[in-house]
């Protein structure tokens, strides 16, 4: 089948064609241009920018920190594939790997009057207060009924209103990823999103970017107008702001909502597409996406170093296996177009055959620090216990510690407790102790 070299715009018969081309082109000698996408000759190659790999620099004239491949293209995919996630392990971290089901909320709902949740009902009826109180001072009443303590409520109704949670909600939005068909589409796409606050305590996608996993070419790097009003921007974390959000949208620069950046993506991808990133939970269930084949470095790490909900952020881990500092010195901020590019560069040296001593020795070593950490905490807790238990045999409660054997812990007189309690009297002086 004919494919496509993308950066130099050129078609050959075969692979092997492709293969020597790129061996022996001193335009990709004399680059840092990773290996092109296979692409069958005489399609539509979807329009991409310059490889962000080989554009992106850290300081002026400083050499890029993002890596090519160097290993062929069938290798580098093969090797990739390999370390796809299985449905159980994408499920088990917060996933969404099914469509919509209504008998996965059976009883999960929530009453809109007495907020109860379905499972833990003990009556069917309904008691509750009509109007909210002050929740910034407790001390003011129900505007209902005056009553200044909550007991339950003061109106009762014979039935509760469930409602499904916000995230079966959301879940109906779910769509999977379109079918491979006769249109060229990427083999493996690294991406992340930038989210807003909403009301309710969701999340809102208001940037999205992608580039090719192989050559680092850009996709997509552009700002997403969600289509809910926003209650946080969350700029202390992205650095994007409000009126920059509104410039691009009156520019019609932005994508309108979470919809069309969903199908700006799907113009570059299809359900054989290996999608890349880090905690790609969030990222596509800001999409309301399902897709079968992702590669997370959060999982990939996870995993190495044996634990569950043992996770580790992005920069982190950039820091630790690949060398390269992100967010640096920027207050924390994060880039978008630098996170897709450090997850990408986390992946390459978890998946890599020539890291993967290293990655393994990483992974121990945690494993290690891991352990330590928690036979410490295992030792303060029980070290805490036998005081508690020394406390209560002198006749102490946990609070006072009466004596002890140790050195270093303070004893407590009973003048102590007698000068907490109010004596000497403030006005008569009067000390009962020194009866």
């Amino acid at each position: 089948m004919p494919v496509y070299c993308v950066p130099c715009n050129r078609s050959f018969n075969g692979q092997r064609d492709l293969d020597q081309h790129l061996r022996h082109s001193s335009q990709h000698r004399s680059t840092n241009r990773g290996l092109p996408l296979t692409i069958p000759s005489g399609s539509s190659v979807p329009k991409v920018t310059n490889p962000a790999a080989q554009t992106t620099t850290t300081t002026q004239g400083a050499k890029s920190p993002w890596s090519r491949i160097t290993a062929k293209y069938t290798t580098a995919l093969n090797e990739l594939s390999a370390h796809c996630h299985s449905t159980n392990e994408l499920q088990g971290r917060g996933y969404i790997v099914h469509p919509y089901n209504p008998l996965d909320y059976v009883n999960a709902g929530i009453c809109t009057q007495c907020h109860c949740k379905q499972t833990s009902i003990v009556s069917q009826q309904c008691t509750f207060h009509p109007s909210k109180r002050n929740k910034y001072n407790k001390k003011k009443p129900y505007k209902c009924c005056n009553a200044t303590s909550g007991g339950g409520g003061c109106q009762t109704l014979p039935t509760h209103d469930f409602r499904p949670p916000q995230r079966a909600l959301t879940h109906q939005e779910f769509r999977h990823t379109p079918v491979a068909s006769a249109e060229p589409k990427f083999r493996a796409v690294a991406i992340d999103c930038e989210m807003a606050g909403i009301a309710g305590g969701g999340s809102e996608v208001i940037m999205l970017c992608a580039i090719d996993f192989f050559t680092g070419a850009v996709l997509i790097n552009r700002l997403v107008c969600p289509r809910v009003a926003i209650t946080d921007m969350r700029t202390r974390i992205h650095g994007i702001t409000k009126s920059s959000l509104d410039t691009s949208t009156s520019q019609g620069q932005a994508l309108a909502g979470w919809g069309e950046a969903r199908s700006e993506l799907w113009k570059y991808i299809d359900d054989k597409t290996i999608l890349v990133g880090h905690a790609l939970e969030h990222d596509l269930g800001a999409l309301r996406m399902i897709h079968p084949r992702v590669v997370d470095s959060s999982i990939l790490t996870e995993i190495a170093v044996g634990g569950r909900r043992v996770r580790f952020g992005l920069d982190k881990l950039s820091a630790k296996l690949p060398k390269i500092e992100i967010r640096k010195g920027k207050e924390g901020i994060h880039d978008c177009m630098e996170d897709v590019l450090a997850a990408r560069e986390v992946v390459l040296f978890c998946t890599g055959a020539r890291h993967k001593k290293a990655f393994k020795s990483w992974a121990e070593a945690e494993k290690c620090e891991r352990t330590r950490l928690e036979a410490e905490r295992k030792a303060a807790r029980q070290e805490k216990a036998k005081r508690h238990r020394r406390n209560r045999a002198r006749g102490g409660s946990s609070s006072y510690a009466f004596g002890s054997d140790d050195e270093d812990e303070e004893y407590l007189r009973w003048s102590d407790i007698a000068e907490d309690l109010g004596w000497p009297h403030p006005d008569t002086g009067y000390d009962p102790w020194s009866d």
